[in-house]
């Protein structure tokens, strides 16, 4: 057979190569691009890989969001279609071209190093000696002789006393009134005012045996008479918020099992892509009570004056005016919601107004854990609110009405702190079927954020868990015959991104729903945002909803090594950002000035087909000791782009005994006091 000349096979050859050269140079100049100033390890793990190749996180045994670099792909931009029976087997809880959000293992191995259950702990040994009961709208306070002998075999003597708001003192969210204390003998009657109740030896008066707060919710003469000028004729739809402070969703799952297996048994809807859109609670809030962000909220609403809140157009005060019952309530007193470094309320906020209750119990007896008040006197703080929210949403459960509970006590500080209150939370979902006060109400149980500082939140996991609260709906039944196209929109809405604006722009169509002629605000931090009863946007960005980049969990991150000029240019924008923030509250004589240690970590975002800018997430230590962290946008190359912040600053290690010097609750965040003493 006569051989072909050598030179055909060169020529094919030397094309192969050229186009395969080609090929390659397009690649390098593209990825040149993207890391110029950048050096990478082949071997680093990384977000953007888990974005592109992940698997479902069943089968994910990696500590990371990742095993090793990507190589170049084209990106995907189909979105994913969901079915409600692929649940937890998904790739991403959001898929489209504007978000990926990774589905992560709850016990990956990041997860399950910092993982420890803790037992519920009991803030008593004893049964107590005090309780209330409820009758046709009346409440009498008890003492149960039958067990009083497990307190003293020497008789007992028990007085109660009032407590009331401070209404004339110029912070009267800050103060209470409590009455000289009246001896009873078995029982007497109480009304809606929180009482006091002490217990002594009966002739040794010195030795204090017992005490508690009681309070009970009782119709009010001029809740009633709001009640009875309602000419509504429309079923109206109750609204109840239950929060727990500082848990993610995958930590929902990790620490809470029996109350998340019940919501998911029983038909609670999840919002599974549901990303905050600021720091810390205040923000989150305000975002779903006013549809407003951090900056408009102290703008429109600021919090350090005294009054402003009472002025705040918040969403409950419509529900308030239009004839709902409305109560709102929260744990550990000294950094509620609106309280914490701010002036609080003028006037009580609702009809129901618990904090004059919890300043009391938080005079009893105190036990702390994880630096938070876990039990006063004979009870958690946390059941506390759990009962006040049963017992308000059980009184009201056949008229209209609003409640805010919030707790703080058993989650805001440590990762495990919420492991041992699992059964009494699952309990007290369980009571609101039972008692009825699901068949009305929209119950909302969610949590602002996960958690902020300490271990986990260096780790990728904790990057990710931070910014991803829990939340889950439950509705009456009727709402699906009645209301089926907006049922099934929320439904269609758990695998979208959403925001707490969109909880905003819910709370306005509830009223709608409920026959009231309401006209619905937008939101003014985010214009698009919509109702969750409408189907939100498959290809919805963090930008669409109101999401600073800093705080977006869409985007994919590559870890990479910093250069030394990219270092040097990094740190000092970075610090001069902090003590720009610091100058700007005319705090720089109290806080010190930082120096950089090292930079802990830094990764490059993937490329955004819609947006020309790429991110980079840093996280830098100081001196003094603190880590921070933060989103900086650039176009171009980074040696010679200018850099700007997208969102805020984290602050990841826990600062509250080197922020002691300053009230400002926002500058508590970046302060390390020059002095550990008293406020200057």
């Amino acid at each position: 057979m006569q051989e072909h000349p050598p030179v055909s096979h060169r020529k094919v050859f030397l094309a192969i190569l050229l186009v395969s050269c080609l090929i390659l140079m397009i690649f390098y100049y593209d990825d040149t691009l993207l890391t110029n100033g950048f050096v990478y390890d082949k071997d680093q793990t990384n977000y953007l890989e888990a974005i592109e190749n992940a698997t479902p996180y069943s089968s994910k045994p990696s500590t990371r969001f990742t095993t090793q670099a990507p190589t170049p792909t084209a990106v995907k931009t189909s979105p994913l279609p969901r079915t409600d029976s692929q649940s937890e087997e998904l790739e991403f809880l959001v898929y489209s071209s504007k978000c990926k959000i990774v589905n992560l293992n709850p016990f990956n191995n990041d997860a399950k190093k910092y993982f420890h259950p803790e037992k519920y702990k009991a803030c008593r040994s004893l049964e107590l000696l005090t309780y209330v009961t409820k009758t046709d709208n009346t409440a009498t306070l008890h003492i149960d002789y039958n067990i009083s002998p497990s307190y003293t075999k020497k008789g007992i003597s028990c007085c109660y006393s009032n407590v009331t708001r401070k209404i004339n003192k110029s912070h009267p969210d800050s103060a209470i009134t409590i009455s000289s204390c009246k001896i009873f003998d078995s029982n007497v009657t109480i009304y809606n005012d929180p009482v006091m109740v002490k217990c002594t030896e009966v002739n040794n008066t010195d030795n204090k045996i017992y005490e508690n707060v009681h309070i009970a919710t009782l119709m009010k003469d001029d809740v009633k008479k709001k009640l009875d000028i309602s000419d509504n004729n429309t079923k109206p739809l109750s609204v109840l918020f239950v929060g727990i402070d500082s848990i993610s969703r995958l930590s929902f799952i990790r620490a809470l099992p029996k109350t998340f297996k019940f919501v998911e048994d029983n038909g609670w809807i999840p919002l599974k892509g549901y990303n905050k859109m600021d720091d810390n609670t205040f923000p989150n809030l305000m975002a779903i009570l006013t549809g407003y962000n951090q900056t408009q909220s102290y703008k429109i609403c600021n919090p350090k004056v005294e009054g402003m809140l009472d002025k705040c157009d918040m969403v409950w005060f419509d529900y308030r005016k239009l004839g709902y019952v409305t109560a709102y309530g929260e744990d550990e007193g000294s950094i509620n919601t609106f309280n914490y470094g701010k002036e609080g309320f003028t006037v009580p906020p609702a009809d129901y107004y618990f904090r004059p209750y919890v300043l009391a119990t938080e005079k009893l007896s105190k036990i702390r854990k994880d630096s938070m008040t876990y039990c006063t006197g004979p009870e958690t703080a946390g059941e506390r609110i759990l009962n006040l929210a049963k017992d308000f949403s059980v009184t009201f459960k056949g008229v209209p009405n609003f409640g805010f509970f919030w707790m703080n006590s058993f989650s805001h500080n440590k990762l495990n702190s919420p492991t041992g209150m699992d059964d009494k939370v699952k309990t007290f979902l369980e009571d609101l079927t039972t008692t009825g006060v699901t068949e009305n109400s929209i119950v909302f149980f969610l949590s602002d954020h996960g958690m902020r500082f300490g271990d986990i939140r260096v780790t990728d996991t904790g990057w990710l868990e931070e910014r991803l609260p829990f939340i889950y709906v439950s509705f009456p039944k009727w709402i699906h015959q009645n209301y089926t196209k907006e049922y099934e929109n929320f439904k269609n809405n758990t695998y979208k991104l959403t925001t707490p604006y969109d909880i905003y722009m819910t709370l306005q169509h509830i009223l709608v729903l409920s026959g009231h002629n309401y006209t619905v605000k937008a939101s003014t931090a985010c214009p698009q945002c919509k109702s969750l009863f409408e189907e939100m946007e498959s290809e919805r960005s963090c930008e669409d909803a109101g999401i600073t980049q800093h705080w977006c969990t869409c985007t994919g991150y590559k870890e990479t090594s910093l250069d030394a000029e990219v270092t040097n240019k990094v740190s000092n924008f970075f610090l001069e950002r902090i003590h720009s923030l610091i100058r700007s509250r005319n705090s720089d004589h109290r806080c010190a000035k930082y120096s950089v240690d090292k930079i802990l970590g830094a990764s490059l975002s993937q490329r955004l087909l819609y947006k020309n800018e790429t991110y980079l997430l840093v996280k830098l230590k100081t001196n003094p000791k603190a880590i921070f962290e933060t989103t900086i946008t650039y176009v171009g190359d980074i040696r010679s782009s200018n850099f700007s912040l997208s969102g805020g600053i984290s602050r990841l290690d826990s600062y509250e005994a080197h922020s002691r010097c300053v009230d400002d609750a926002y500058l508590r965040n970046y302060c390390y006091c020059r002095s550990t003493g008293v406020r200057v």
